[in-house]
């Protein structure tokens, strides 16, 4: 019940948030220079949640209640992303806490949150 809107709001926010980086990308000096590949790695990790509360079926109760967290949790990264002007402060935060929630949430529901299909 939970899983679908979840998972809507949290590509959203990824989408917008790599449209925003293209865009940066796209009027500086070289557009499509090692800094693109940083962006797609960033997107890929941001919305394989996504894929997954979208695309992989019914999910047990338990499970669904949780599905909110995803785009708690990313809408807390990106904002910190613009919020803070030390370019330390605004990353690690993203690679050590955001990054492995969002790769630990997505296996999680894929491996276990379904509803078995017997």
């Amino acid at each position: 019940m939970l899983a679908r809107p979840a998972g809507y709001a949290g590509a959203t926010i990824a989408a917008l948030w790599a449209a925003r980086q293209v865009a940066r990308l796209y009027s500086s000096t070289e557009p499509f220079g090692p800094e693109f590949l940083n962006v797609a790695r960033n997107l890929g990790i941001f919305i394989l949640p996504a894929f997954v509360l979208l695309l992989a079926g019914p999910f047990r109760m338990w499970f669904d209640k949780f599905a909110p967290l995803y785009p708690l949790v990313l809408g807390a990264g990106v904002l910190n992303i613009y919020v803070q002007d030390d370019a330390l402060a605004a990353g690690l935060p993203l690679i050590v806490l955001v990054y492995p929630f969002l790769v630990i949430f997505a296996l999680a529901y894929l491996l276990r949150g379904r509803v078995s299909q017997a």
